[in-house]
C-alpha cells in the first residue's frame, strides 16, 4: 500500500479543489481517454486535471486514499468497496470480442467464448486461437468474467493456458501482431484502433453487433457503466463535475469516443 502512494505522488501534488486548481483523475485505462479529452472543457471551467491509468482497482484505492479526486472505474464497486467512496456514472460503454483482420470467421457464440477461456478447445471452425484475458484488477476483466460467469465457485473455471495482458493498448498490439489472437476489450477502444487502421475486426456476439444502435434497443447486453468515483471530502467538487459532464459539449466527447453520456 505504501509503494502504491509514493507511485500516484510522485506522479502527482494534490491540490485542494478549488477553481482553477488542479484536480486528479486516476484508474481506468478505458475512462483514461476520455477524461484526458475532456481537459479542454474543465479547463473553461476552471479546472486543471491530470489524468493517471493504473486500472480500475487502482482508481478505486487512489480515490479511497486521497491520492486523487476521482477514481476513475470501468466496473461496478465490490461490496466491500462500497462504504467508501460514491460514484457518478459518466457513460455506459460495452465490451466486444475481437480478432486479427485475417481471422477466417465474423462471429462467434457464448458457448465458444466459454470454450476457449475456460480451455476446453483452443480453435474454432479448426482455426487455432489464442485466447487473451486482462489482468486481475482491471474493469473490463470484471464485466467480462461476470457476464459469461466465469471464475466463481458456482461458475466456470478460467483456464491457465491465456495470454494476460494489462492496458488496453496492450491488448490492441497483442492482437494486431497476431493472427491467432482472440481477446476482449471496450468497443470504444477497439473502435478508434480500427480507425488508425489497426489490421483487427470485431466479431458479432451470438449474430449481434455490437453497435450503438445495438446497444441502445437492448438486443446487444455486454454492456458496463463507465464511472468517476470519490470520497465525501470531494463530494462538493462532484456536484461541480456532473453540472459540467453534462454540457453539450461534454457529453460530445463521450459521443465522438463511440460511448454513450448518462448525464
Amino acid at each position: 500500500m505504501r509503494s502504491f502512494a509514493l507511485l500516484f505522488l510522485s506522479l502527482f501534488t494534490v491540490f485542494s479543489a478549488n477553481a482553477g486548481e488542479s484536480v486528479i483523475f486516476a484508474g481506468s485505462t478505458t475512462v483514461f481517454p476520455f477524461m484526458e479529452k475532456m481537459g479542454p472543457v474543465f479547463k473553461k471551467h476552471g479546472i486543471d486535471s491530470k489524468v493517471q491509468a493504473g486500472g480500475s482497482s487502482a482508481g478505486f484505492k487512489a480515490a479511497k486514499m486521497g491520492i486523487a479526486n476521482f477514481g476513475m472505474m470501468s466496473r461496478e464497486l465490490k461490496k466491500k468497496e462500497e462504504p467508501f467512496v460514491k460514484k457518478i456514472v459518466v457513460s455506459r460503454d460495452w465490451l466486444v470480442m475481437l480478432t486479427h483482420k485475417d481471422a477466417p470467421f465474423d462471429n462467434i457464440t457464448h458457448e465458444e467464448v466459454l470454450d476457449l477461456y475456460t480451455g476446453k478447445t483452443k480453435s474454432l471452425h479448426g482455426y487455432k486461437l489464442n485466447a487473451i484475458a486482462k489482468e486481475a484488477g482491471r474493469g473490463t476483466k470484471t464485466i467480462f468474467d461476470h457476464y459469461f460467469h466465469l471464475g466463481k465457485k458456482d461458475g466456470h473455471p478460467i483456464s491457465r493456458d491465456l495470454v494476460i495482458i494489462g492496458p488496453n493498448g496492450q491488448a490492441i498490439t497483442t492482437v494486431a501482431g497476431d493472427p491467432h489472437a482472440i481477446a476482449y476489450l471496450s468497443y470504444s477502444a477497439v473502435e478508434a484502433a480500427i480507425k488508425q487502421g489497426e489490421p483487427i475486426k470485431m466479431l458479432t456476439l451470438d449474430g449481434v453487433a455490437g453497435t450503438p444502435e445495438n446497444v441502445n434497443n437492448g438486443s446487444y447486453t455486454l454492456q458496463r457503466g463507465l464511472n468517476l468515483v470519490y470520497t465525501q471530502k470531494n463530494a462538493d467538487l462532484a456536484d461541480r463535475l456532473r453540472k459540467i459532464l453534462s454540457t453539450d459539449e461534454a457529453r460530445q466527447v463521450f459521443l465522438d469516443g463511440g460511448v454513450q453520456p448518462t448525464l
